[in-house]
């Protein structure tokens, strides 16, 4: 795995920071998230594990530029593969953002398991923070990969976290087959790669 200094990371890719409150589950990994809206500009965002919207809420306060923020979960009753996730499941997916006339809210019994690649349009980040089992994990890489852009970013969040290991395993595994691309950004738990594949 390549740790980037988080110094670094800011130098080359600038600030990340706002004054807004900080969101609950990403805290400070929304900088990073942050900086690269700032830097690139995307017009298409999609959250794989939307939540509440908290996330996406941040980033859509300071992305004018943003055009289309496609957000993915589950329906209320949904049983997670993970027990320790099970309370993460929202009640009302996107609350926070749901009046945004930029948002597009994608619910499904199973979340981004219940979606094919010509459900999503082609994007220019994609964070991925839903289902954190190996498995869902694994679908929710591929899935991104084949709508994101080529030249696009993936972001997964939780590597490292110990409360959910299998993220760490499959970022891991990634990584030995395909030559490290994937990076982690230094005292947090994002990851990122700029794809060299794409729509």
């Amino acid at each position: 795995m390549n740790i980037l200094n988080r110094e670094l990371f800011f130098n080359i890719f600038g600030s990340g920071s706002i004054d807004d409150e900080l969101p609950g589950f990403t805290g400070y990994d929304i900088e990073p998230l942050i900086a690269f809206s700032r830097t690139f500009h995307p017009k298409t965002i999609i959250e794989i594990g939307i939540q509440r919207g908290a996330t996406a809420k941040c980033l859509l306060d300071n992305s004018p530029w943003i055009e289309k923020y496609i957000g993915i979960d589950v329906t209320p009753d949904y049983s997670t593969p993970l027990s320790i996730q099970q309370q993460e499941v929202p009640q009302i997916a996107g609350e926070y953002i749901k009046d945004d006339p930029r948002v597009e809210l994608i619910i499904k019994p199973n979340g981004s398991r219940d979606l094919i690649p010509s459900d999503l349009p082609t994007a220019d980040i994609i964070f991925i923070d839903g289902d954190h089992s190996s498995t869902g994990v694994m679908l929710d890489t591929e899935l991104a990969r084949k709508v994101i852009r080529y030249g696009g970013i993936i972001c997964w969040h939780d590597y490292g976290n110990s409360l959910v290991p299998d993220v760490t395993r499959v970022i891991d595994d990634l990584n030995t087959k395909e030559g490290n691309q994937i990076c982690l950004i230094e005292n947090g738990l994002l990851c990122f790669q700029f794809c060299r594949e794409g729509r």
